[in-house]
């Protein structure tokens, strides 16, 4: 029997868990929202004579989540009575109030044996029928359930929200081989029909579709960087509105995040992808090494007020420095100026416009060839990993849309830059393209995306043929 959502609880009172809880209480459910005791007293909670046993010392961590969630800009309720909606507990004392809400929502750190141990919790609690999932930004969901019995397993899947989940539409869906459909399908309807997200099925792997692909993305860009001398701003300068993607651009995006959650997730999938040829990017010594460095120094980014970038007064204003790359030291800002990128500038058409600047005439400048290099592996590692992370191309263009804010997705792109030319491009730079990719082409296929009795097709790699999006297929 499908169980109607009308009830949630979130474990964990961080960024994301706390703003998980807001968007549930936004639409009307009741939240319950849980996080750890603290194990020792603050200064101020000793002078008051509070003790470990006193509920506000034990709720003191969720509190704080909250009080952060209730302040967060942009904001995460839609207002008070949405705040009312939320009921603060800890783990230690009410857990046992799992058993009364319809859906469990795990927001702890990412950690793979703590999660496990959490589901043990879960399990011992849990109403048979109640939905429990995982917001894990990357660890296996088979192996984060792998314990649990048979009806748990049935009931769980991964629900990776991105960050701020009130504003960024996609919601990667990680179902196992023994979610229930049903489940999946209740999880589904509701995230897409209430919570108003843009739902994408993920395969089982290592960081799914969105993390897996910005790392590959990050990781990059920085290594070029590195290798051929582009400053923090020149980077950033390329890799933005230019190419239809955010302001925050790449590094701009790093301090955002926090780099030490980025470095932390880029360790983490080097040691789960053996398999991947491409994955020598994410262990350049050169990107590493840098990576150290600013977590060493903790220049994480915005949350320390220092990473990438540095904001410093200066006179009436706020001066913002950028890191030199080479001597890691922060420096003026200056204009980054690229002639390519001047003469296509004008151009609103985002493929008319990369195009202009992937030019042959343009090959000297170095504005247009980093562009061209960052392109050709994005879109190489994008058909790479596409049968491997995700049920169609479809996902991935969906994933980085709704999750990054692109313009258009990589097969999008692929598309307005014509599939052939660019497969061209991609090997002229030693970077391999895709089996099926060219399996494509040799069938006379040239597009990525064909419009089919009005409605909009994607081509599949399984079946050789264009499918309707109506034809998700889950195998």
């Amino acid at each position: 029997m499908t169980r109607v959502i009308t009830s949630a609880a979130v474990i964990g009172a961080g960024t994301m868990g706390a703003a998980i809880a807001a968007l549930l209480a936004n639409v009307g459910l009741k939240v319950l929202l849980l996080d750890v005791m603290p194990q020792q007293l603050t200064a101020e909670e000793t002078e008051k004579g509070l003790t470990l046993a006193d509920t506000v010392v034990r709720n003191r961590l969720v509190q704080a989540g909250f009080e952060r969630a209730c302040k967060a800009k942009p904001a995460a309720f839609v207002d008070e009575a949405a705040q009312q909606r939320i009921t603060l507990g800890n783990i230690e004392d009410d857990l046992t109030k799992l058993a009364e809400v319809d859906w469990i929502i795990e927001a702890i750190i990412e950690q793979l044996p703590a999660k496990q141990a959490l589901m043990a919790k879960i399990e011992a609690i849990r109403c048979p029928n109640s939905y429990v999932s995982s917001n894990s930004s990357g660890l296996p969901m088979a192996d984060i359930a792998a314990e649990r019995s048979t009806n748990f397993k049935s009931h769980f899947l991964g629900t990776h929200f991105f960050n701020p989940p009130r504003y960024l539409k996609l919601l990667e869906l990680i179902p196992t081989a023994d979610t229930d459909a049903t489940v999946i399908q209740t999880i589904a309807q509701f995230a897409e029909t209430t919570l108003g997200k843009g739902n994408v099925y993920c395969r089982d792997t290592p960081n799914f579709i969105g993390n897996r692909l910005y790392t590959f993305s990050y990781s990059f860009a920085v290594s070029h960087a590195l290798e051929y001398g582009y400053t923090v701003a020149e980077v950033d300068a390329l890799t933005g509105p230019l190419l239809g993607r955010p302001k925050t651009a790449t590094f701009r995006l790093l301090d955002l995040i926090g780099i030490d959650i980025v470095s932390h997730m880029t360790h983490n999938l080097v040691d789960r992808i053996p398999e991947d040829p491409y994955q020598v990017i994410l262990q350049d010594p050169k990107l590493n090494r840098l990576l150290d460095i600013v977590m060493e120094r903790r220049w994480l980014g915005n949350k320390t007020r220092q990473g990438f970038y540095k904001k410093v007064p200066d006179s009436d204003e706020r001066l913002t420095l950028s890191l030199d790359l080479d001597q890691l030291d922060y420096i003026a800002p200056t204009t980054p100026v690229f002639p390519a990128v001047e003469a296509v500038s004008d151009i609103e058409d985002l493929g008319q416009r990369i195009t202009a600047l992937l030019d042959e005439s343009w090959k000297a400048d170095r504005g247009a060839e980093f562009v061209c290099s960052v392109l050709s592996f994005e879109l190489a590692y994008a058909a790479f990993s596409a049968p491997h992370i995700a049920y169609n191309l479809k996902s991935i263009d969906d994933t980085m849309r709704w999750g990054f804010a692109y313009q258009a997705g990589p097969f999008e792109l692929w598309d307005k830059l014509g599939v052939a030319a660019m497969t061209e491009l991609m090997e002229s730079h030693n970077l391999p393209v895709a089996f099926w990719v060219h399996e494509m082409l040799s069938a006379g296929f040239t597009h990525f995306y064909k419009t089919i009795d009005g409605q909009r097709a994607f081509y599949d790699w399984e079946t050789k043929t264009y499918q309707s999006p109506t034809e998700l297929k889950l195998a």
